[in-house]
């Protein structure tokens, strides 16, 4: 009987084995997983505050993401995308991937000022709301915030800026007369200016392109205003040897005339022994003043300009490297853009 009952388990094993290998079994090794149930009362809310405070963009530093509004209460019991669109007056609109904390990509936010309002650095005004996007019965549904507004008050441009007009013989191919920063926000230019309607400026990314100028109807001659860009032309109401400022935070103008009207001229001026190029005006009657020495290979120093009587100005520390090298022998300010 022991051996009957012992030979009947065998044969229900071989049945076993045998089920396994067809497959009937495989769930064994590898279970099968039921798709994730949404709960039956899907819950999701999108209750935020606009930031108090205007986001100063200069004043993050380095952080790379900037919080366009605080949560309330933003939660869900799904899965959710959340999308925040920021809007101007005019219709434009552009969407920024968020978190429930509201943080969106900095350079992004950059990029939709100046598409939606330009360079200019004053404080902009942007309608916004907040998305969420969750997947139901195979549909995509979305909860919208109440609209709030957002505050931003861009960096000012890390640009270099250049002179077109007489003062460099009208030339919109070549960068020679360039401003000197004082500061980011205020850069300068001395020089001469004969009076006419002719002077704009260009940034590095519209050189030859688009122009700052006067904002005010279509030119300007006055020894200040406003300007913008794609603005007309500047000049002093007189004739003579000034100082040009562009302040990029309130983008105003104003010309200071220069007590000395009879300015020393140098046959030359070098820096680091090699010979410089003054920078050609519309007028050989007058010099601009402006000397530029591009693709030069400096150590790192601080580099003398010497004119051609021995005259001596001090430069600015440089590492090593090429540079584009640019001074005033009225101001003997100078600019290096290191490659």
């Amino acid at each position: 009987m022991e051996k009957y009952i012992n030979y009947i388990s065998g044969i229900c094993l071989l049945c076993v084995l045998c089920a396994s290998c067809k497959g009937e079994y495989d769930d064994w090794a590898q279970p099968q997983h039921n798709a994730q149930q949404q709960p039956a009362n899907v819950q999701v809310s999108v209750d935020v505050t606009a930031p108090a405070a205007v986001i100063d963009i200069e004043a993050l530093g380095e952080n790379t993401d900037v919080q366009v509004f605080t949560p309330n209460q933003v939660t869900s019991n799904v899965e959710v995308k959340y999308v925040v669109t920021l809007s101007d007056d005019k219709g434009n609109s552009q969407d920024f991937d968020t978190d429930a904390n509201g943080f969106i990509n900095r350079s992004a936010l950059e990029e939709t000022i100046v598409k939606f309002f330009g360079k200019k650095q004053e404080e902009r005004s942007m309608n916004a709301v907040l998305t969420a996007l969750y997947e139901q019965n195979g549909s995509i549904m979305k909860v919208v915030s109440a609209p709030f507004v957002v505050r931003v008050l861009p960096a000012v441009p890390d640009l270099n800026y250049w002179i077109y007009g007489k003062q460099n013989n009208r030339d919109g191919e070549n960068k020679t007369l360039p401003l000197i920063p004082i500061t980011k926000v205020v850069q300068t230019v001395t020089t001469y200016f004969s009076g006419s309607l002719d002077t704009k400026l260009f940034s590095d990314d519209s050189f030859g392109e688009v122009p700052f100028g006067a904002s005010a109807g279509t030119n300007v001659k006055a020894l200040s205003g406003e300007f913008k860009d794609g603005g007309g032309y500047i000049c002093p109401s007189s004739s003579g040897w000034y100082k040009l400022t562009f302040n990029f935070a309130t983008y105003q103008f104003s010309f200071e005339r220069l007590a000395n009207q009879s300015p020393t001229e140098y046959a030359s001026i070098s820096v680091g022994g090699k010979d410089m190029t003054q920078v050609k005006t519309y007028n050989d009657g007058w010099k601009s003043h402006c000397w530029y020495l591009l693709d030069v290979t400096l150590a790192e120093s601080t580099p003398t300009f010497t004119a051609s009587d021995q005259t001596n100005w001090p430069g600015k520390a440089v590492t090593s490297g090429t540079y584009d090298v640019y001074f005033n022998d009225i101001t003997g300010e100078s600019l290096f853009i290191k490659h």
